[in-house]
């Protein structure tokens, strides 16, 4: 049970993937089972999972992006701290075609259970209530890019912080690594800030959209 409580396992393990696909599949089923139940033959719950399939697409369209350049900045990053040696072999520099397209995977494993919980808290913000007119989902969808571009000042803060060594508090491994040369350390640490920021932001930028539907649900309802 100890690696329920591991992040990396979660994240990149294939077994990981695989839970997270099931705990997103059960999340939909509960909306719709309860939706069901609420409204019988009236239920559209069915109808918004387009809604969360595009939040998803979003999601993974930003993490193999965001790899496709992070890859760039700090291969080591990938190579050893993703452990993408096991799948491309020991061979040092790695052919450089291979570990960006295997990094744009790594990216699109890690965010689509990202995009899906962003799609969740926007339709659970616009779920139905008497007093309240529910917003359409292509007004939700316009609210993406709003999510997108805190996402990404947050990533280059905590980049920017990475490279410059103020996240090396956060793992003796990071500081051993920081004083021993070792990986390339400033491109290592901005990648790995990237990444932490982009997580960050996300949180932030879903905090704010979810703030945002509730105030206009409010002004536009009678």
């Amino acid at each position: 049970m100890t690696h329920l409580f591991n992040w990396h396992w979660w994240i990149d393990s294939n077994a990981g993937l695989t839970a997270r696909v099931a705990v997103g599949v059960a999340i939909l089923a509960t909306l719709a089972v309860v939706d069901i139940y609420r409204h019988g033959k009236a239920a559209q719950r069915w109808c918004e999972y387009d809604f969360l399939a595009a939040t998803c697409l979003v999601a993974m369209l930003y993490g193999a992006i965001n790899d496709q350049i992070t890859s760039r900045i700090s291969w080591e990053y990938f190579f050893y701290g993703k452990e993408l040696y096991k799948v491309m072999g020991d061979a040092v520099p790695p052919d450089a075609g291979q570990l960006h397209w295997e990094a744009a995977k790594v990216g699109m494993k890690a965010s689509w259970s990202a995009g899906l919980i962003l799609g969740v808290a926007m339709l659970l913000a616009n779920n139905p209530r008497k007093s309240r007119t529910r917003l359409r989902n292509r007004q939700l969808l316009l609210m993406l890019p709003l999510i997108l571009v805190v996402v990404i000042i947050c990533a280059a803060i905590f980049g920017i912080v990475g490279y410059c060594g103020g996240l090396n508090w956060i793992s003796p491994d990071f500081t051993e690594l920081w004083q021993t040369n070792l990986w390339s350390p400033r491109r290592f640490m901005c990648t790995w800030g990237i990444h932490l920021g982009g997580y960050v932001g996300g949180v932030l930028g879903t905090a704010l959209v979810v703030w945002r539907i509730v105030r206009r649900r409010r002004k536009i309802s009678p």
